[in-house]
């Protein structure tokens, strides 16, 4: 038995998730190799601490995601919230975009 959101494996007389509090699965669902995943871009963020938000919200709601900085920020190794105009950008996969990008507008206070 399984546990479908952490993935923790439980004996079978176990039937729901000590951590996740939810019901258990005999088997898990095959995960999408990274290289086979439709990455999409969200609206550029001004800044490390914006993103870094979206990232621990996004984290929270199990959506994968990875961020990439402007040209000048990583090609110089300068921290972007130290840069004037600096933009990360936070990509997620394709099927995850509208609850992704409905976190980032929650966040720059977007309705």
């Amino acid at each position: 038995m399984y546990c479908p959101k952490c993935r923790t494996q439980y004996i079978d007389n176990v039937k729901e998730c000590v951590d996740c509090g939810i019901p258990l699965v005999d088997e898990l669902p095959k995960e999408t190799p990274l290289e086979k995943i439709k990455w999409v871009a969200l609206q550029p963020l001004d800044g490390e601490i914006y993103a870094e938000m979206v990232e621990e919200i996004l984290s929270k709601l199990d959506i994968p995601h990875f961020t990439k900085s402007d040209w000048a920020t990583s090609a110089f190794n300068i921290s972007s919230s130290n840069l004037v105009g600096a933009k990360v950008t936070i990509f997620v996969p394709e099927e995850n975009r509208n609850e992704a990008a409905q976190v980032l507008d929650d966040i720059l206070g977007k309705q």
